[in-house]
C-alpha cells in the first residue's frame, strides 16, 4: 500500500509542477487562469497522499495531528469534487 501512495503522491506532485510551470491549461485560452488554482490542489493532494508524512511507524506528522486515512481519502474526494466549482461554466 506504501508503494502505492508513493506512487500517487508522485504523479499528483508532478503534475501539480507541470501545470503550474506551463502557467495554466492552454496557452493564449481564456482558461490560462485555471493553472494555479489547479496546480494548488495538485500540491494539496500529494500532501494528503505522501506517506512520509502520514506513515504510522516513522511519520513525521505527531500523534496529536494526525489524521486518519479514511479522512484524508474523503479530503481528496471532496477536493477532487470541488474541482469543477472552479471551472467557468460558459
Amino acid at each position: 500500500m506504501r508503494q502505492t501512495m508513493w506512487i500517487v503522491t508522485m504523479s499528483f506532485a508532478l503534475t501539480g509542477l507541470a501545470l503550474h510551470a506551463d502557467r495554466g491549461l492552454w496557452p493564449g485560452d481564456s482558461y490560462a487562469s485555471l493553472g494555479a488554482p489547479l496546480a494548488r490542489g495538485l500540491f494539496l493532494l500529494a500532501l494528503l497522499a505522501c506517506p512520509l508524512l502520514w506513515a504510522r511507524g516513522y511519520g513525521i506528522v505527531p500523534r496529536a495531528l494526525r489524521i486518519s486515512g479514511g479522512k484524508r481519502f474523503l479530503m481528496a474526494l471532496a477536493l477532487l469534487l470541488a474541482t469543477p466549482l472552479i471551472l467557468p461554466w460558459s
